[in-house]
């Protein structure tokens, strides 16, 4: 019955769908002959079914033809599926959803052994465990006596539901050793300058500069050839060095130890040499990775030198930089950078100067230094200042009196930022970190930017500068203002306000005269004293008010001492006082005998300011920087997110770290 019905199914769809013209005009051809020629029409008639009889057939034995053949493609493909599994050359296996392996392949047991009944993969292989196996993905790593495999996972679901895994091995043993070679043999770049050849070769006659020359080729050549490295002099005091990866492991591992080896040769006047050191193994080429140890060896120097800077996929890795930057004596960068400056002053149409967020002394001397210059040369600026100006009230007070012209100049971060244009001129002072800015957004957008700071450079950095003058030998970013402004605006006479605050960025970072100083610190404060300025004068614009004074002593009093040399603090009051406070409290600690670094924490909009502060022994920029702040060896500051207690702790784990690494 059923293939009766799949025969009339066939004529309606196959046969009459498309051939019911024809059928009709041979009915329509038949019926006049019915009638007047039955018998021709009869034939006719017969013929027609015969024809009709005999596609029936055809269509049949194509039907019966097609089943045989995919009944014969089914058998086939299951041989083959069933060799290829028998047969595949990685080890295969299969386990139900509990792990338990319900078979496995030839080179599966070649590989494990043979598994008895009810065994879990995991006791085979340990790496595979059922928590491996239920995770979201398709393949994952195992080792395995000493191989290592990449597992594919396949799982096998029945009516929606996970009835069993099947995992394939594939050995990876020798490309991971390959891996593993190539990584090894890998190129690493270094540049590697010397800070104060110069300068120490100057102390002595032709036979003691020949010796120092002689000695400090010989130190770093046979430093890295003992690691198998090249080794490259093209500059007097520039090194082009190219090591294996792993040998580069090898030197970082030690810490760079050549610095001190540098640093420790002993060298008639006392002066010891230092190196900085830029190193890069990322990179697809050599070129890409020498530009890279380029950009390092930038970084170094700009944080004072005397330190290897690595770089890495995140950032940077330091090492050194535990001693004080040593001061240049020539002043051809000054220059370089004073022309450069000036010509970027010349073709700005509008121009903004600010210094960091709660300015100090040589935030807003420096500023005012630079809008000296940029009115020696007949233009106009605005002073970009934000409303944290407690530490700087009596120097605010005095431009009142002295120098309208500079306060009616002062713009908000805001307004700064919602008035710059492209092609504007931005000049930051005494910071370049974004996060320090008055406006943030601002130093970040801004596309034309001139940095001059003092601070050692950070991780974080304005993009794209154009112009840096970053010097952390200098004792303040006032010293580097004075300086570049001779020869900007030839015989500039400063008024008794801008030479003022210029003397008191210095004095505040000298914390008069006694720290941070160098030949050219005097200098810059002689010239400014020949302007007008005034020391007594300016140590009047440092004295505090009753509150001041007393929320100092009382955040002395509460300090505590830590692992004998280090004294912490925290300051009672909160807000922009507090700021101000702990920077004197920290200055204040030092004085104490046995303190040989000091740190006093202040309360500010959510985060905890720290000041920082060391006789010069103790690095303090190093371990601000391990909480994300900076600074130089003797003074350096961070911010923290969280309370006074909790960054307590924080610090003083900051601090055990240091000394750990400082032993080492």
């Amino acid at each position: 019955m059923k293939k009766f019905l799949d025969l009339i199914q066939f004529i309606v769809k196959k046969y009459f769908r498309y051939t019911y013209p024809f059928i009709i005009l041979c009915v329509l051809m038949l019926l006049p002959l019915i009638s007047l020629q039955p018998i021709i029409a009869g034939i006719l008639l017969i013929i027609l079914i015969i024809l009709i009889s005999r596609e029936i057939r055809d269509y049949e034995n194509r039907i019966i033809n097609e089943e045989k053949e995919r009944t014969r493609e089914s058998e086939e493909f299951e041989s083959v599926t069933k060799h290829a599994i028998f047969h595949m050359p990685y080890p295969l296996v299969m386990a139900d959803r509990r792990g338990v392996i319900t078979w496995q392949n030839a080179p599966f047991t070649d590989l494990t052994g043979e598994s008895t009944r009810n065994t879990v993969i995991s006791e085979v292989i340990p790496a595979i465990t059922l928590s491996e196996l239920e995770k979201d993905q398709e393949y994952f790593e195992v080792s395995y006596r000493d191989r290592n495999f990449v597992a594919k996972l396949d799982k096998v679901y029945d009516e929606g539901k996970l009835d069993r895994y099947l995992i394939y091995l594939t050995d990876v043993s020798e490309y991971r050793l390959l891996e593993k070679t190539y990584y090894k043999e890998g190129l690493a770049v270094m540049l590697v300058f010397v800070d104060n050849l110069d300068e120490v070769k100057s102390g002595g006659d032709e036979a003691f500069r020949t010796k120092v020359q002689s000695m400090v080729d010989t130190t770093i050549t046979n430093y890295f050839t003992g690691y198998d490295g090249i080794v490259r002099k093209y500059e007097n005091d520039k090194y082009l060095v190219v090591v294996s990866r792993d040998s580069y492991n090898k030197i970082k591992n030690k810490k760079f130890d050549i610095l001190d080896e540098m640093r420790e040769k002993e060298l008639e006047g006392g002066i010891p040499i230092t190196l900085s050191i830029g190193v890069s193994d990322f990179g697809d080429n050599p070129n890409s990775k020498f530009t890279k140890a380029r950009s390092a060896i930038d970084v170094a120097l700009g944080r004072g030198g005397d330190q290897a800077v690595c770089v890495t996929d995140s950032g940077y890795d330091y090492f050194g930089g535990k001693t004080k930057a040593s001061q240049k004596h020539t002043k051809v960068k000054a220059r370089v950078i004073g022309y450069a400056l000036r010509q970027l002053i010349e073709n700005a149409e509008n121009i903004y100067v600010s210094g960091h967020r709660n300015p100090d002394m040589d935030a807003i001397g420096s500023a005012v230094g630079v809008m000296s210059i940029i009115s020696g040369m007949g233009k106009s600026a605005r002073l970009v200042l934000g409303d944290d100006t407690v530490a700087i009230d009596s120097i605010i007070e005095m431009m009142k009196k002295e120098a309208p012209e500079i306060y009616q100049s002062i713009i908000s971060p805001e307004e700064a930022r919602n008035s710059y244009k492209h092609g504007d001129l931005l000049i930051l002072t005494d910071h370049h970190k974004p996060s320090l800015s008055p406006s943030r957004e601002l130093s970040e957008d801004a596309d034309n930017v001139v940095i001059i700071d003092h601070h050692r450079r950070a991780d974080e950095f304005i993009k794209n500068p154009a112009l840096v003058y970053l010097e952390p030998h200098a004792s303040s970013t006032s010293e580097l203002v004075t300086e570049i402004l001779q020869y900007i605006v030839e015989d500039r006479k400063l008024s008794h306000f801008e030479s003022s605050a210029l003397l008191a960025g210095i004095m505040l970072d000298t914390k008069n005269f006694t720290t941070q100083t160098g030949t050219r610190t005097f200098e810059a404060a002689g010239v400014l004293a020949r302007m007008g300025a005034d020391p007594e004068e300016v140590k009047l614009l440092f004295r505090d008010d009753f509150n001041t004074f007393v929320n100092r002593a009382r955040a002395i009093e509460n300090a505590e001492m830590f692992m004998e040399s280090f004294a912490i603090s925290a300051v009672q009051n909160e807000g922009d006082e507090a700021i101000l406070t702990a920077a004197q409290a920290s200055d204040e600690l030092l004085h104490i005998d046995g303190v040989e670094a000091s740190f006093a924490l202040a309360k500010l909009d959510g985060q905890v300011h720290i000041s920082a502060r060391s006789m010069g022994t103790i690095s303090v920029q190093l371990i601000m920087e391990k909480l994300g702040g900076g600074g130089h060896i003797a003074q350096a500051g961070a911010r923290v997110d969280g309370d006074i207690p909790e960054t307590i702790e924080k610090l003083k784990e900051a601090i055990k770290e240091y000394v750990k690494e400082d032993r080492e």
